[in-house]
């Protein structure tokens, strides 16, 4: 079973930052998964008056835990609109755009992969197969 829970302590984002390969940002909050109890992947954000920033959204150098990443972006995105965010965006790299949209992204008329919040999570069939 997959978790996704926060990352309290700043030295075990950093920690878990380089088991994934990703940049460890210290004024960024974070979300871990685990599969099974093992860790399986991290997600790095920020909330800001315009909008969520997902940063980075990465599994453990060489393993592939696109199920744990899926989990952690909704769950990411879930806790973006109980918080009031209406829009968010991945500013991030090294994400693959199959799984960005399968999150709910959709890149703009910029390529800035983007959401909108609104009802997102209130009808969760409407935006995937059930």
């Amino acid at each position: 079973m997959i978790t996704v829970t926060p990352i309290q302590e700043k030295a075990e984002q950093a920690r878990l930052c380089a088991l994934c390969g990703v940049p460890f940002e210290q004024e960024l909050l974070a979300y871990r998964a685990e599969d099974n109890g093992v860790f399986a992947g991290l997600c790095q954000f920020k909330n800001d008056r315009y909008g969520g920033h997902l940063y980075h959204l990465a599994a453990p150098m060489g393993e592939d835990r696109t199920e744990a990443l899926f989990v952690t972006g909704r769950a990411t995105l879930n806790f973006m609109d109980l918080c009031g965010i209406k829009v968010a965006f991945f500013d991030g790299e090294g994400v693959s755009d199959a799984l960005l949209r399968r999150i709910g992204f959709e890149p703009d008329t910029n390529g800035r992969y983007t959401i909108r919040l609104e009802g997102f999570f209130k009808h969760p069939c409407s935006h995937a197969p059930c």
